[in-house]
């Protein structure tokens, strides 16, 4: 009999134990209708393997003060040419969709000039609409996006700019025809705004013997982490009628080349610039949303003089 009822009681509990859980629906004896969990989405044909732009290296951080004088002397003469030149910009801009394709593609023209700042060392960009017959119209256009001038970059090694990048030496070799350093910097302004040099990372090759730059890869410092913690807060967001309540877990990613020579002055200008924006869909893998690229062409760079008169001296 206590057998009996002992039997009794284990089948109560796992009645109770099913409904509780939704497996059995009371009275009607129907499943409860419970939604199935979201499938796992698809990873996009065109997704690639998030890799840093910097080089792994066992070098330690820091560069030799006899190294780095000559490279900040030639950012103090790139300061007296921000006011010197001219020269052409297109502006392309593609847009691309889910899947990485293209969709969309904007083309822009203007003659540009830079006007520095005397506050804070920085440069801002102006531009004109650029006639078929390259003259210049109207007034000034404001096509501005959140990522560093070109030339910017060139104060990489300026004395203002000095406390707040940290470098190594990567190696020495030859880049076609060119003796060139490969450094490693890394600034050390968290992300924000973009517009800031101080806020990346990555490397520059450096032409070694007039210690002006060629070639500049970069990427917000510290992005792998961020991109990952962006795509973690983004996955586990509330998903409203398919779309999440978190930002997009974006990235960006710099590449800009410095072709254009002034031999008198031993100057490179920056010829190519290209910024790409990209979404990460898993930990490890990203697709690209934008691209914006910038070419400068026609360079024309003026030589300025002061002339003096020596009048009588005043009584």
């Amino acid at each position: 009999m206590q057998r009996m009822n002992r039997s009794l009681l284990v089948l109560v509990c796992a009645a109770t134990l099913l409904v509780a859980t939704g497996l059995v629906w009371p009275q009607s004896g129907l499943p409860r209708n419970v939604p199935p969990p979201n499938p796992p989405q698809p990873t996009p044909k065109e997704a690639k393997d998030y890799e840093p732009v910097g080089p792994e290296s066992d070098e330690a951080w820091g560069l030799d003060q006899r190294f780095i004088e000559p490279l900040y002397e030639k950012a103090g003469v790139y300061e007296d040419y921000i006011r010197r030149f001219t020269c052409d910009e297109q502006a392309r801009l593609a847009e691309y969709d889910a899947n990485g394709q293209v969709t969309s593609e904007r083309i822009r023209t203007y003659g540009y000039l830079l006007v520095d700042s005397e506050i804070d060392h920085s440069v801002r960009e102006h531009r004109q609409e650029l006639g078929k017959d390259g003259s210049l119209r109207g007034g000034e256009i404001r096509d501005e996006e959140p990522f560093p001038p070109a030339y910017a970059w060139v104060f990489l090694f300026s004395r203002f700019n000095e406390p707040y990048f940290s470098f190594r030496l990567v190696e020495d070799r030859f880049d076609g025809f060119d003796w060139v350093y490969e450094i490693q910097f890394r600034g050390s302004l968290p992300f924000r705004t973009g517009k800031d040099i101080r806020e990346w990372e990555g490397t520059v090759l450096m032409d070694a013997v007039t210690h002006s730059p060629l070639e500049i890869v970069a990427e917000p410092a510290g992005q792998q982490d961020r991109i990952e913690a962006l795509y973690r807060q983004w996955r586990s967001s509330f998903n409203v009628m398919g779309m999440r309540t978190a930002p997009k877990p974006l990235g960006y990613r710099a590449h800009i080349q410095f072709r254009y020579r002034d031999r008198d002055a031993a100057l490179t200008f920056p010829t190519d610039m290209r910024y790409d924006t990209f979404t990460a869909v898993s930990i490890t893998q990203t697709i690209p949303v934008r691209a914006s690229i910038r070419s400068y062409s026609k360079y024309r760079i003026y030589t300025i003089t002061e002339e003096q008169e020596i009048g009588e001296a005043s009584n």
